[in-house]
């Protein structure tokens, strides 16, 4: 088993929940081993502290499954979280949902795999080679305690890069169950979908969203709604669900709201979804927000959720500022008492960070701001150590 130096200052942190070490951050250590070997982490006192699996390929080399205490990792304890995990999302399906997150990598136990269910099949997405030895565990205790008919397996493309013929696995490999031909359907809050579980963005949707777009549902009742980065339009079928009189969509993926119109017209066969009822802008959404507004176009809610504007810290200062100038140019296409709702869903931006953008940004349009509510991660995408959040959304009245 490799043995792992580090920092006091590091042994802390991993002592309070943090569940990573870095290459850069690793003092010592006892030889190497493939991805997957399991690495032991002791503190100052010689004592153990953490045990994990250990990833050559990454600078995240070591990613914690046990603290404090060793035991074997086995189908024993991989069963006993998966179970407690499969518990905390009990009641979804019942509220009409059968599109959720089973396990959030690390803060289900499970660091570097993320499993997520639509309907009657299962996604595993794997963001390190290190759990591929552990596939021939997993797999079966997946098959044996999911309600799903199939699994299907994605790899992330840092993964991908350093399979090099590792076991039979493969990007979009049948892990059991009948081949994927097609889009697969699911519910959610009594709402249609389909996810592309074998080419989509993460494993095929957005379920992080699932309570904010359950909000918009409950604000939309007469409003025309301006649903900025739409993507396949999720939160246009919740805001016409919710009873809005009129939608537009901006969004720069043609193929994505194709994809949002048949959604449409999924959900609701009997309605005629031509303009001024609803309307979609291909583009550039800053670019269009402008011509909208040059247009003298007016919106009663506007909903902004981009995608991530950061992902490495140097980029944050970008992001902030892309933030705060989206919030301008929203709050400049609604008046008093209408509503703005700002998401962002990028770690490296924090909660407090992002809603001061957004009210810097609404204060830069002339207009004032009252904050209603803020929201973070729904119950199937729990954090359970600090730095782990990335989702946040400010709900707001426009003065």
């Amino acid at each position: 088993m490799i043995k792992i130096r580090i920092s006091k200052t590091l042994q802390g942190k991993i002592r309070a929940g943090w569940p990573w070490i870095f290459r850069y951050q690793v003092e010592s250590q006892s030889g190497e081993g493939p991805a997957g070997a399991m690495a032991v982490v002791y503190d100052a006192k010689n004592k153990f502290l953490a045990l994990g699996l250990y990833d050559p390929d990454s600078d995240l080399c070591f990613r914690v499954l046990k603290l404090q205490r060793p035991g074997d990792i086995d189908s024993g304890f991989f069963r006993e979280r998966l179970v407690k995990a499969m518990q905390l999302r009990e009641g979804l399906e019942k509220e009409g949902t059968t599109g959720y997150r089973v396990l959030n990598g690390e803060n289900d136990g499970f660091p570097g795999l993320v499993l997520d269910r639509y309907g009657d099949t299962g996604v595993v997405k794997l963001y390190t080679t290190s759990w591929l030895p552990h596939l021939d565990t997993l797999v079966p205790l997946f098959e044996e305690e999911l309600p799903v008919r199939r699994l299907l397996l994605r790899l992330s493309r840092n993964t991908q890069q350093h399979m090099d013929g590792r076991g039979p696995w493969a990007e979009g490999t049948v892990l059991f169950g009948s081949p994927v031909t097609a889009p697969v359907a699911f519910l959610e809050n009594g709402l249609k979908f389909e996810a592309d579980v074998l080419k989509g963005h993460k494993t095929g949707f957005f379920l992080d969203q699932r309570e904010n777009r359950q909000r918009i549902k409950d604000l939309s009742a007469g409003r025309r709604v301006l649903n900025v980065f739409s993507y396949s339009g999720a939160f246009s079928v919740y805001s016409f669900s919710g009873g809005a009189r009129e939608v537009v969509e901006i969004d720069s993926n043609r193929h994505a709201l194709l994809l949002s119109r048949e959604t449409l017209k999924r959900n609701f066969p009997c309605e005629n979804f031509n303009p001024p009822r609803f309307r979609q802008i291909a583009g550039d959404a800053f670019l269009e927000l402008n011509a909208l507004r040059a247009a003298g176009e007016w919106f009663d809610l506007i909903i902004l959720d981009p995608p991530a504007f950061a992902n490495k810290k140097k980029q944050r200062t970008q992001a902030v500022n892309a933030y705060r100038r989206l919030a301008q140019l929203g709050a400049g296409l609604t008046g008093p008492g209408k509503l703005l709702v700002a998401a962002s869903c990028s770690s490296q931006v924090s909660s407090q960070v992002f809603f001061e953008a957004v009210a810097s940004g609404v204060s830069a349009a002339n207009r004032t701001f009252r904050e209603l509510s803020r929201t973070g991660h729904a119950k199937d995408h729990p954090i359970t150590f600090e730095g782990g959040q990335y989702l946040k959304a400010i709900y707001g009245k426009i003065g």
